[in-house]
């Protein structure tokens, strides 16, 4: 993670208000494919599991991401499904592991630890690619073939 890409997390999410305007667009399925990176996917998980149990937590991500996909980026998913269930309940449990370790910690501080924390390919230290990767995990969660996951810990 360059000390460029930090700055503009920090400037880019810095208070609640932007956090929230992210839920906002990702809600109404209006935010860009340009705007939707990883960080972006991890800062709304976080709104969610500081909300919601992580169970209903990571059916409001599930759900909105499908509106994300079919009506902010118009992709047809009887032609092609990107998205995938063993990354979605990875990254939630993740993300609620790491809120429930934070407590009191705000909203912004906890998506710049997140982000800072957690690259996109943290789930491969559980996960060989091609399995993560395969039919299997992409249509319903499969325990880790490397290791256990051990989430968090402090």
């Amino acid at each position: 993670m360059t000390d460029r890409w930090k700055k503009e997390m920090k400037d880019k999410y810095k208070d609640e208000t932007s956090i929230l305007a992210l839920v906002d667009s990702f809600e109404a399925a209006t935010v860009s494919r340009d705007d939707w990176k990883h960080a972006e996917h991890l800062i709304v998980a976080l709104h969610y599991v500081c909300i919601h149990d992580v169970e209903t937590a990571t059916e409001k991500m599930k759900s909105g991401l499908f509106k994300l996909l079919t009506e902010g980026f118009g992709v047809d998913l009887s032609k092609e499904m990107p998205y995938h269930e063993t990354l979605t309940i990875f990254w939630m449990r993740t993300v609620a592991d790491l809120n429930a370790a934070k407590g009191g910690t705000s909203l912004p501080d906890k998506a710049r630890e997140l982000v800072e924390r957690f690259d996109k390919d943290y789930p491969l230290r559980f996960y060989s690619r091609e399995y993560l990767f395969s039919e299997e995990a992409r249509a319903a969660f499969v325990e880790p073939d490397l290791k256990p996951i051990d989430y968090i810990r402090y």
